[in-house]
């Protein structure tokens, strides 16, 4: 049975007066990222979040925009992208007209191990693909990914 559908959105990752253009993805109305503090407590932020250039938040929707069913990073090191540093990924699959990311790991090198390195109690989320769709070519199209760096 599938699992119910889940709200997607994004939201300043900072408080008021941080940087606009720093987002976390909003996940049935609460960031992402105090789901995985429940979990874990590692040091990540979304890439929306991190320091780096917009072309590499812009290449990080895209991924996202995929959905072809790969591992993907979700929130890594605030200082870069690289499973390698330290990131957590999920598979993000099409499913129908829908987008899941399921299957929650840390990563830190090529490949995830979910059951010894998984969030129990994080995902799997289903979104509606028409909505995540909509919000990450929002994020495209604004400043956070065509600003000068």
């Amino acid at each position: 049975m599938p699992v119910p559908h889940t709200s997607f959105d994004l939201a300043p990752a900072a408080p008021s007066g941080g940087d606009p253009h720093h987002h976390d993805f909003l996940v049935d109305g609460r960031p992402l990222l105090h789901r995985l503090d429940e979990t874990d407590g590692f040091d990540t932020v979304s890439p929306l979040a991190a320091d780096l250039p917009p072309t590499v938040r812009a290449e990080h929707a895209h991924r996202l925009l995929l959905a072809d069913g790969t591992r993907q990073v979700i929130h890594s090191c605030p200082d870069c992208e690289d499973p390698g540093c330290g990131a957590v990924t999920a598979v993000v699959a099409r499913e129908g007209g829908d987008v899941v990311w399921r299957d929650f790991a840390w990563q830190t090198g090529t490949a995830a191990d979910p059951v010894r390195e998984g969030y129990p109690g994080v995902g799997p989320y289903r979104f509606h693909g028409a909505t995540y769709r909509s919000v990450l070519l929002r994020l495209l199209e604004s400043s956070a990914c065509r600003r000068v760096a």
